[in-house]
Order: C-alpha cells, then sequence, then structure tokens
C-alpha cells in the first residue's frame, strides 16, 4: 500500500494525476470522492493499493481496468 499525502494547495485531482504520472509498475488509478472516502482500519482502507490524505480524509484508490 501506497499513501499520497497532499502538500499545501494540493487538490484531489492533482493527488491523483500525480500518483498516475509516478506510478512506479505503470497502473492507473481512480476514485469516487463520496463512495471511496474511508478511515484508518475499516475495509477499503485496509485493501487498497493506494490511499491518498486530504486534510486529514483518507480515499482509497482503485486501479482501473
Amino acid at each position: 500500500m501506497n499513501i499520497h499525502l497532499c502538500k499545501g494547495d494540493e487538490t484531489l485531482d492533482d493527488a491523483l494525476n500525480y500518483i498516475n504520472e509516478h506510478d512506479a509498475e505503470g497502473l492507473k488509478y481512480t476514485f469516487d470522492k463520496n463512495v471511496d472516502r474511508c478511515y484508518i482500519g475499516d475495509e477499503a482502507f485496509i485493501n487498497a493499493p493506494v490511499l491518498i490524505n486530504y486534510k486529514n480524509t483518507y480515499y482509497a484508490l482503485h486501479i482501473v481496468e
């Protein structure tokens, strides 16, 4: 699991673009800002290949098939 910490004025879309451009395996990710919000310890948090931490809120990303 990787965690991307948003910095400064970075938005969720900026974070997703950065992750997609810099993934070591060339994978692409997506997420729904409403559905994929998760909490430390819940199933989505534990099983996500990548998490975004945006203003102390976590979002679980999914690999684009």
